[in-house]
């Protein structure tokens, strides 16, 4: 795992996983938690996120989410984010390093992507990158 590498004002972010898949899950969290996270909602699928997404009080800073998953997919709950919020940070997981997976996610406006299975280094770059954080 990463060291304890908390950035400053991430314990402010409210951020929304979803991931089916329990080892991907136990690992973003813990990145998460490392960086400072500590309001983080976690669901196991699309379905739950819109949910979560439809109560008043649930505004979130970034959402991470897996592409394939059972009931509403990835894709299909990054069409409904950016129905209504255009500018919430969107990281997808993936399996799928294909062209046709990066035009797709690319004409839905993904903030960014990681490959699975990746490294907590990965996930970490990539979050850090979105907020505009250089590494240190």
């Amino acid at each position: 795992m990463l060291e304890d590498t908390k950035v400053p004002g991430f314990e402010r972010l409210r951020v929304l996983l979803v991931e089916d898949d329990a080892f991907a899950q136990r690992l973003a969290t813990a990145v998460l938690k490392q960086l400072g996270v500590t309001n983080l909602v976690v669901v196991k699928d699309g379905q739950a996120a819109i949910q979560q997404l439809s109560y008043e009080d649930a505004r979130f800073d970034l959402i991470i989410s897996d592409w394939n998953m059972p009931h509403v997919s990835g894709l299909d709950l990054l069409k409904h984010v950016r129905s209504t919020w255009e500018n919430m940070p969107f990281l997808m997981l993936t399996g799928n390093a294909n062209e046709e997976f990066v035009r797709t996610a690319q004409a839905n406006k993904v903030d960014a992507y990681v490959i699975k299975p990746f490294s907590p280094a990965q996930l970490k770059q990539k979050i850090m990158v979105l907020f505009r954080i250089k590494p240190s």
